[in-house]
């Protein structure tokens, strides 16, 4: 552009309207990306929970890296979300567990032989190729991550539920 024009623009009185336009546009637009990356994120956290349940069920899936993908897209997503699964029955231990502490080396190698000794068969039996192909490419993927999971030592962990920022932690009653 020109300088003639850019001292015209500042001088004028459209400078004003422009400012405001702009402003409305670009506040309109952020408040939009968030309701969208809400809503993303919502319905990751939803996703990655029914392969987290899936993968208790199905000894193919790994369970843990879901659950604790649910946990931080419902983290980014939602407070209320967020302690629910955190706070819940069944998986709020495992996710605090595993975060805090890892698995320990008793519960990597039980679960994997259990995979392994429910896949090998399959393998072995299995006329198709591709199919034996695809199960020992998901064992490694499995190692991979079940190596990438911190090691715990051994002992029972102590984990505390997840308050809301409302909710007191101690008796606040006054005498």
């Amino acid at each position: 552009m020109s300088r003639e024009f850019v001292s015209f623009f500042k001088q004028s009185k459209y400078n004003k309207t422009l400012d405001r336009i702009f402003f409305f546009v670009y506040t309109v637009c952020r408040g939009t990306v968030m309701i969208l990356s809400k809503i993303f994120f919502i319905t990751g956290g939803f996703l990655l929970l029914a392969l987290g349940i899936a993968g208790i069920v199905l000894p193919i899936l790994p369970a843990t890296p879901f659950l604790l993908g649910a946990a931080f897209c419902f983290m980014k997503s939602s407070g209320r979300l967020y302690r629910w699964i955190m706070n819940h029955k069944y998986f709020g231990p495992r996710i605090r567990r595993i975060g805090e502490a890892g698995l320990t080396l008793r519960e990597k190698i039980s679960i994997y032989a259990l995979v392994f000794a429910m896949l090998l068969p399959v393998i072995i039996l299995s006329p198709s190729l591709h199919l034996r192909i695809f199960l020992i490419v998901l064992l490694a993927v499995k190692a991979f991550v079940f190596i990438r999971i911190k090691t715990a030592r051994g002992g029972a962990i102590q984990t505390e539920t997840v308050q809301s920022e409302r909710e007191p932690t101690e008796n606040t009653d006054v005498k």
